[in-house]
């Protein structure tokens, strides 16, 4: 074998210089030579076993950032449904609630001043048949009063003598009037003048404003609002179902791509702990191979200096150090029962 061994391929280490390196041809050279070839196999196979789990360590991470992604957007998307069905379907629903009942109440104030009006126009327009009536006698009066037969009744109901015609006592009309009687002709033309020219005016006017806030009120036509307001309810009722059916679906994708997730994560741990498992293996092997190939314990004491005296007492020194190390990485309460037996 060469007495020099560089680094071993797969393990970065500090090369190692093995100088004077001999093997002898003895029972117990070949009896390492042995067991050397059995490790250099091991060794082989160890590093086939670290580069797998190097490679499916590598593909676990990348399956696991592509599962995390896509949990993170099945996520977003299950929120945003989340959202829409807590704020929106909710106020759809307890707003169609009041629209309804608000459509309602208003059809009924609607009917209700809908017959309040139409019975304004029928006492209007029986007014109006009065005022007319009116309007008659006022024209009677009017005729009345121009009859010249009745100069003399004018003259004594006013005080006062018609233009174009005087009474026979011209003087009759100076006499002390009582006061409720000195404006009985202006009072009179007002009997005649109001009907004729400002109530029927005015009757008109009044009958034709009511039956136009009737067609206004017709025209506002509030039932077609019940019609409306279940169209409303019945779109707003489709789009809540079309909400919890996506709701309920981007529920179940999350179930399942969290579950994929955790199995994922599950794995990647998994080829982290083999990989590492598989290069302390493979480390080992390395250093195995490594001493084989020029054995040097370093502890065995030379025979030339004293060979009477025992040659392995330092290297059982050195394995109990060994053995302290080991017990002190552990606590306490971790510890073995049996002891290593160092003393």
């Amino acid at each position: 074998m060469d007495t020099k061994q560089g680094p071993h391929p797969g393990n970065e280490r500090i090369p190692v210089e093995i100088v004077g390196c001999e093997e002898k041809d003895s029972p117990t050279q070949k009896v390492i030579s042995t067991a050397r070839e059995l490790y250099c196999t091991n060794l082989h196979q160890c590093k086939a076993d670290q580069k797998s789990s190097e490679k499916a360590y590598e593909r676990a991470v990348r399956l696991y950032r592509k599962k995390k992604k896509l949990f993170e957007w099945t996520e977003n998307n299950y929120r945003l449904y989340r959202n829409f069905d807590i704020c929106l379907d909710n106020q759809l629903t307890t707003g169609n609630a009041s629209l309804t009942a608000n459509v309602k109440t208003y059809s009924t104030l609607s009917t209700a001043l809908y017959t309040t009006l139409k019975q304004v126009v029928a006492g209007i327009t029986d007014l109006k048949t009065k005022v007319s009536a009116l309007r008659d006698q006022a024209s009677n009066l009017d005729n009345y009063k121009n009859d010249q037969a009745n100069a003399t009744q004018w003259s004594l109901l006013t005080g006062k003598s018609m233009d174009n015609c005087k009474p026979e006592n011209e003087g009759h009309h100076h006499r002390e009037r009582p006061e409720a009687c000195k404006d009985a002709d202006l009072i009179y033309l007002d009997l005649i003048h109001v009907p004729k020219k400002v109530l029927v005016f005015d009757v008109d006017s009044l009958l034709q404003s009511a039956q136009d806030t009737v067609g206004i009120q017709t025209f506002t036509n509030i039932d077609i609002l019940t019609t409306q307001q279940t169209a409303l309810s019945a779109a707003s009722t489709a789009l809540v179902t079309q909400v919890t059916t996506a709701l309920k679906a981007r529920t179940a994708d999350l179930v399942t791509t969290q579950a994929d997730l955790v199995t994922a994560v599950q794995e990647c741990t998994s080829a982290g702990v083999d990989r590492y498992n598989k290069t302390s293996i493979c480390d080992g092997a390395h250093h195995t191979v490594e001493f084989l190939c020029c054995p040097d314990c370093k502890c065995v004491r030379p025979w030339e200096k004293d060979p009477h005296h025992p040659v392995l007492v330092d290297c059982e020194c050195r394995i109990c150090h060994i053995c302290e190390c080991v017990k002190n990485t552990y606590p306490p309460e971790e510890r073995p029962e049996e002891d290593c037996g160092c003393k």
